[in-house]
């Protein structure tokens, strides 16, 4: 008996079936690629929005694992967490970081700003962080997260400077030890370039969105709040030196340093400033810096994309 011997495939079908292969393999290796890069998804559109001056479009790319990191604390946090009791206006809560009052507007506010100190948000030791001894200056304290950071790595001295009444009474009771020892004080003023009273706009995400620059949709309006400089606190509270400034101010970020030369020149403190949102610019930020003392090491926190642009967490100069 007989066999054909195989047809050969025609042109046309080899050619489809070459093209189907590469469109295969173009698929598994996009697929790899996402899951080492997963913001190559952003390549479409980074070009197109508004970017901060240290986002270039592959650090952009790079950088969305942050996003997917914070998310990932964040989650794994608030499944940790539960309320022990309400008192009034506040929670408290008991997470794996410990327990905090938190204002009762928001029940993720709390895990979004632990899951931030877990990613070092504001860097440790070794990226520009707190070190031990250290004395630290907390612009917009909230409740104190970063506060606890600061004596997690053995500050010598905090001043948790807060202007909203809310965060206050929660600072206050979540580190009435540390206060009466006087290893954290509270300062109950906002930060500025100058010492006046202005509008503070309560945002709400448990006062952490707060500020005396953005007004929310529906911002509680608080008159005649005090803001001051970080020149004239370092006086007032006659500390000996200042070693590390962090800043999360919406939106005071430059009238910070405005009105922190005095100190900048004499200790070269290093600082850390959040640029996360607008109306801070990063830019202006490092010139007022290099305006005051030139010699500073300038490095761009992590790129982030967010309603609509791309913008770094955080600045730190060293």
């Amino acid at each position: 008996m007989s066999t054909k011997p195989p047809r050969a495939l025609s042109g046309l079908t080899r050619f489809l079936l070459m093209g189907f292969i590469a469109l295969c393999m173009v698929f598994t290796s996009g697929v790899a690629a996402l899951k080492v890069y997963p913001g190559l998804v952003l390549l479409p559109v980074v070009n197109n929005v508004k970017t901060s001056p240290y986002c270039p479009v592959w650090r952009s790319v790079t950088d969305a694992q942050m996003k997917i990191t914070q998310a990932e604390y964040e989650k794994k946090i608030l499944a940790q967490s539960h309320v022990v009791r309400k008192e009034g206006a506040y929670k408290l809560w008991s997470t794996p970081a410990g327990e905090y009052w938190v204002p009762d507007t928001s029940d993720n506010i709390l895990g979004i700003l632990l899951a931030q100190q877990k990613r070092k948000i504001y860097g440790d030791a070794a990226t520009g962080g707190v070190r031990k001894g250290d004395i630290v200056l907390d612009g917009g304290a909230h409740i104190g997260v970063y506060v606890k950071t600061a004596l997690d790595a053995g500050a010598e001295k905090i001043v948790a400077i807060e202007p909203s009444p809310e965060a206050l009474e929660c600072l206050r009771r979540n580190f009435a030890k540390e206060i009466a020892s006087g290893k954290v004080i509270v300062y109950p003023k906002g930060i500025w370039d100058e010492e006046k009273h202005l509008v503070f706009y309560a945002n709400g995400n448990g006062a952490a969105g707060d500020s005396f620059v953005n007004q929310g949709a529906n911002a509680r309006v608080i008159a005649d709040i005090p803001v001051t400089t970080i020149d004239k606190i370092v006086k007032e509270l006659g500390l000996p030196r200042v070693d590390i400034i962090k800043a999360d101010i919406k939106g005071a970020g430059t009238r910070m340093i405005k009105g922190g030369g005095d100190t900048i020149r004499a200790y070269h403190p290093r600082m850390v400033i959040s640029v996360e949102e607008e109306p801070e610019d990063p830019a202006e930020i490092r010139a007022a810096v290099m305006g005051i003392a030139p010699n500073y090491r300038f490095r761009a926190g992590p790129c982030e994309f967010s309603d609509g642009e791309v913008r770094n967490d955080t600045i730190f100069f060293e």
